[in-house]
């Protein structure tokens, strides 16, 4: 079943990220033919991640009392409305009122689908597992933008209608494929029904949620000046910013495909941290520089392997910590996304505005504080975490 399980998973999430993903070389030009700028594009990216950090542990919550499959249909056919009506907007506050929508219903497909991952797999395959979520996505990315370019030349709303139509497809494979993982021996039920967001954070876990926020943060900012630098230093079309995330993409697929139980293995969920901090903090150093297409492909592509290290040891660990049902935990995890995903595109946006350098060269210096953080804050403790990585105890849970 789990083999099952990951399979459809990985089918339903890289067809939600083709979708989504369609939208990254096309979204500031659609923007642009309202009239608006960088700003306002930050502020609708923020508008659209403000309802997630709302929603998404209420749909947790909500998938560990009924189920993951009905929460995540909810979610995929509510994007797909909300994608038809983002194409049709006519207006900028009618693009505010539309992605804010979006955000409200597609808060309950990433959280609900990892998850699904928590509940049918052990702690020691948990982060191999999230990994195949993750190459699902960097697929996603490798196709998306690439398509989301072409289609964008032929007419600029049309990907939009695309992306509707890719959720509903997936839909109806969840419909009719994915089996129901939530067990019902009453256990998790009633442990989500007395959590809550502040209770899932609290404790030695705060970390690694403050972890995910400085990560998102400095992503949504890459994210929103990314395509911007691309036609104003280099002369960029949407197409070849599609390229350029595809080469992102792919490389964010083989890393999270081929490399996270190795490196798992190796150092350790929390090894891998560290060390996709590092790595992904160089990268956005080097964009900030780059004098070309090509160098700016590769510190993009330096970053997404950081990247691709950092996000299924981070939910592993997180789910492994739970005080509460996997479905709050992880929307807990993916509301700490999406705050940084309400201020990442603002920064990003505004410190563009002002020089096009700055957005990468804070977001490298952001990775490098977490880093920082993650090594010297006492509510770290690393020497636990790292233990607890492995396949051990921190010393709270052996008593």
């Amino acid at each position: 079943m789990r083999r099952r399980v990951l399979g459809i998973l990985f089918a339903t999430l890289f067809i939600v990220m083709v979708g989504f993903a369609m939208l990254f070389p096309v979204e500031p030009y659609y923007v642009r033919t309202f009239g608006a700028t960088s700003r306002t594009m930050g502020w609708l990216i923020a508008s659209f991640s403000l309802a997630q950090f709302v929603f998404s542990p209420m749909w947790g919550r909500l998938s560990d009392r009924m189920g993951r499959k009905p929460v995540l249909m909810m979610g995929l056919a509510g994007y797909a409305v909300s994608m038809a009506l983002f194409g049709l907007a006519r207006s900028i506050p009618a693009l505010f009122v539309t992605r804010t929508l979006a955000g409200v219903l597609s808060s309950a497909t990433l959280p609900t689908a990892l998850a699904i991952i928590a509940d049918t797999t052990t702690e020691e395959d948990r982060t191999r597992g999230m990994g195949v979520v993750g190459a699902a996505f960097g697929l996603g990315v490798i196709f998306g933008p690439f398509v989301g370019g072409v289609l964008g030349e032929i007419n600029i709303r049309l990907p939009f209608a695309a992306a509707a139509a890719l959720s509903l497809v997936t839909l109806a494979l969840v419909g009719w494929m994915l089996p129901e993982s939530l067990r019902r021996d009453g256990g998790e039920t009633t442990q989500a029904a007395r959590g809550s967001r502040w209770a899932a954070i609290r404790g030695e876990a705060a970390i690694l949620y403050l972890v995910g926020f400085l990560v998102t943060f400095s992503l949504a900012g890459l994210e929103t000046a990314f395509p911007f630098l691309a036609n104003d230093r280099f002369g960029l079309t949407q197409r070849s910013v599609g390229y350029i995330y595809a080469v992102m993409g792919l490389v964010g697929a083989a890393v999270q495909g081929g490399l996270v139980g190795r490196m798992k293995r190796a150092v350790g969920e929390y090894g891998m941290i560290l060390g996709g901090l590092l790595t992904s903090g160089a990268g956005m150093a080097g964009l900030a520089v780059a004098p070309s297409p090509a160098i700016a492909t590769a510190a993009i592509s330096l970053f997404a392997a950081g990247h691709g290290f950092i996000r299924p040891a981070l939910t592993s660990l997180v789910s492994q910590r739970a005080r509460v049902g996997h479905g709050l935990a992880i929307g807990a995890l993916s509301s700490m996304d999406s705050l940084g995903r309400i201020l990442g595109p603002v920064a990003g946006g505004t410190l563009y505005v002002t020089r096009e350098l700055l957005p990468f060269a804070a977001g490298s210096a952001i990775n490098a504080l977490a880093f920082l953080g993650l090594l010297v804050l006492p509510l770290a403790r690393p020497v636990a975490l790292l233990a607890g990585s492995r396949g051990g105890q921190t010393p709270t849970e052996s008593k």
